[in-house]
């Protein structure tokens, strides 16, 4: 696919992009500080468009004018806490949501593929109907940003929500090319966490939250292996398992045998 990533020179975008690359993907880089790119990554994209990531009209134009199939948003990071400062991510996140979906109509045909970057908070706890940000309220923006996707039909804008806790780089510098069996490393699921178990649910009164709290952090990923799961999703277009999900994923590595 042709592919317009948002973030590059960040640390999840600057891996993203020999993910995709490695996919055989094309790219097109939507930057506000082109000179941040380095020149190895520079020589292997299509294009390179200088705007802001909350200019939804330049991220349309963008994506019209260069004829991508998807978006990919890795800009932006989001506030730990509601007292801390905000940001831009909520703006560049719905900026991104209006711009694919809005091209998708005016160029016709086929909704833009879009995958974002979220967070584990929004992804379904075994108690209904809470979420796991109803027992550790960490990362306040995904929600709303939830919310706002989540109102999107699936036949105008063909979403996927990327629902990670912490991920951590293998390597301290983007690696080309990036491996192409990465993803391989990862259980996946649509809307609640892989491989979930039902420890301490059986304590009473507390029971639910220590559920959540003793197996949160077991969820942290390689960041690399996350970057794969997106390009190679990529690869199925329109026939993704994953379109309208949250997509939780967890390290085969730390699912214990059943």
């Amino acid at each position: 696919m042709k592919v317009l990533l948002l973030g590059v020179t960040g640390n999840v975008g600057s891996r993203m992009l020999p993910a995709l690359l490695a996919r055989n993907h094309r790219v097109v880089a939507y930057v506000r500080t082109p000179s941040k790119i380095p020149s190895e990554a520079k020589s292997k994209l299509d294009a390179i468009i200088t705007g802001s990531a909350t200019d939804s009209e330049a991220i349309k134009a963008a994506i019209i004018s260069h004829n991508c199939d998807a978006v990919v948003n890795a800009a932006g990071v989001a506030a730990i806490t509601r007292f801390h400062s905000q940001g831009d991510f909520s703006t560049i996140f719905a900026a991104v949501v209006k711009a694919a979906r809005e091209a998708g109509r005016e160029r016709g045909g086929a909704p833009i593929r879009c995958w974002l970057m979220s967070g584990f908070g929004i992804l379904d706890s075994p108690k209904k109907p809470y979420t796991m940000a109803d027992y550790i309220p960490m990362f306040p923006a995904h929600k709303p940003n939830y919310m706002l996707i989540k109102s999107q039909p699936v036949e105008e804008l063909a979403w996927s929500l990327f629902c990670a806790t912490q991920m951590f780089p293998k390597y301290d510098t983007p690696r080309y090319p990036a491996d192409t069996d990465a993803a391989s490393n990862l259980v996946a699921k649509a809307d609640a966490p892989p491989a979930w178990t039902e420890k301490f649910r059986g304590v009473p009164l507390i029971g639910d939250y220590l559920n959540v709290m003793a197996q949160s952090q077991s969820y942290f990923s390689v960041l690399e292996n996350c970057v794969d799961f997106v390009a190679a999703d990529l690869e199925m277009g329109l026939r993704s398992e994953w379109i309208g999900k949250r997509v939780g994923v967890r390290e085969k590595s730390k699912v214990k045998a059943m």
